[in-house]
């Protein structure tokens, strides 16, 4: 290694190339297959929040700047206005032989056999509507978070990596542990969370009741 690729190494860390990134993802969890390149790995965002939620396929090439997603912060505005914690997290599963075009932002299922291109945001349903939504979606979205992680680690996850999901199963505030907590202070509105909290009807009475419903789906 020369002198020059010694510091920026230094200075950029695991971003200095397209395989010390692809590299660093791998040993967080992210699955990632062969022939996959970063073009510009220093201007590149990839979700690394829940590796085990994210699958890149054979000779993925991202072009340019990209972001690629598993969540993203739009439950706190839901919970700004109506307390509830409704959490957005998604597998991005990325299919093979794709082409991510510069500054695309990435999530979801992209097919293989594909080029993507640009920032898919728009407006497509009122604040409410998504939020009726997300409640929709939650007991799903939970348990293929749920048996994701125990595919990709061999284990179950401990009850605070559930803090986006917990109204399955908690109705009311007493004994929360520090990861929900701290999801209840977020946007200033403990109350009305607290409130929401007390007034919700839960899917399940406690969180084994929630891993105990995942492992029947696995089977």
């Amino acid at each position: 290694m020369n002198f020059k690729r010694i510091i920026k190494r230094k200075i950029l860390g695991y971003k200095v190339d397209s395989d010390s990134y692809i590299d660093y993802l791998k040993n967080l969890g992210v699955k990632i297959g062969k022939g996959v390149e970063i073009y510009r790995p220093f201007n590149t965002t990839i979700d690394i929040q829940n590796p085990h939620m994210l699958r890149i396929g054979n000779n993925v090439q991202m072009t340019g700047p990209v972001t690629i997603l598993t969540h993203d912060y739009s439950w706190s505005v839901i919970k700004a206005v109506y307390g509830e914690i409704l959490g957005n997290q998604q597998e991005t599963v990325i299919g093979d032989n794709v082409i991510i075009g510069a500054n695309a932002v990435a999530s979801g299922n992209v097919d293989s056999n594909s080029v993507y291109a640009g920032n898919p945001a728009r407006k497509i349903m009122s604040l409410e509507e998504f939020k009726n939504k997300r409640m929709k979606s939650q007991l799903d979205e939970a348990v293929k978070y749920v048996l994701s992680y125990e595919e990709r680690f061999g284990k179950y996850p401990e009850e605070s990596k559930l803090d986006e999901y917990f109204f399955l199963f908690k109705q009311n505030g007493h004994d929360l542990i520090p990861e929900f907590e701290r999801k209840m202070n977020l946007m200033g509105n403990y109350d009305m969370s607290l409130k929401a909290l007390e007034n919700n009807s839960s899917l399940f009475n406690n969180y084994s009741e929630l891993i105990e419903y995942c492992r029947k789906k696995y089977d």
